[in-house]
C-alpha cells in the first residue's frame, strides 16, 4: 500500500483556492464570488476542474479588500480595475475615484450635520401633543416649545 502525502505548496505560482483565500484573509466562497464578478481570475484550470491561482490573485484580492474597507463599492472597484486604458498609472486611477468618493463623503457629512441639528432640536421638544409639534415644524420653530 502506497501512502501519498500531499505537500503544502510553497511555490507562489500555483495556489489552490483555499490557499489563496487563506493568504487573502477571506473565505474561498468570497474568492469564487469575486471570480464570478470578473474581479479576479485563476491563472489556469488544472484537470479541467481545479482552479490554480498565482500570487497575483492574492494581491488583487488584497487590493479589493482594501478598496472595500475605505468605502468603495464593487462597481467602483470594477471601474478602478477595468475602466481605464491599461497603461494608466495606479495613481491616476485612484485619484479620480478618490475625488468622487471624497465629494460623496462631504455630502454625507453635511447630511449628518443636518440630521444632528434636527435631532438635537427634537430632543428639546416641549410640545404637549403631535399637532402642536407638527405646527412648530411647519413654521420652523421645532424644539422651541
Amino acid at each position: 500500500m502506497r501512502l501519498w502525502l500531499r505537500m503544502r505548496n510553497t511555490d507562489d505560482t500555483e495556489l489552490e483556492i483555499g490557499e489563496v483565500a487563506r493568504r487573502a484573509g477571506m473565505r474561498p466562497s468570497a474568492v469564487r464570488y469575486y471570480e464570478e464578478l470578473g474581479l479576479v481570475a485563476p491563472a489556469r484550470r488544472s484537470g479541467g476542474r481545479r482552479r490554480v491561482y498565482g500570487i497575483e490573485a492574492v494581491e488583487r484580492l488584497a487590493l479589493i479588500a482594501f478598496a472595500k474597507s475605505i468605502g468603495f463599492s464593487l462597481d467602483e472597484i470594477r471601474s478602478l480595475l477595468f475602466d481605464f486604458p491599461q497603461a494608466t498609472p495606479a495613481s491616476a486611477r485612484w485619484s479620480g475615484l478618490a475625488q468622487t468618493k471624497l465629494a460623496e463623503l462631504d455630502a454625507m457629512a453635511q447630511r449628518i450635520e443636518t440630521m444632528r441639528d434636527a435631532l438635537q432640536r427634537i430632543a428639546r421638544c416641549g410640545c404637549d401633543d403631535l399637532e402642536q409639534c407638527a405646527h412648530n415644524i411647519r413654521v420652523n420653530k421645532c424644539g422651541t416649545g
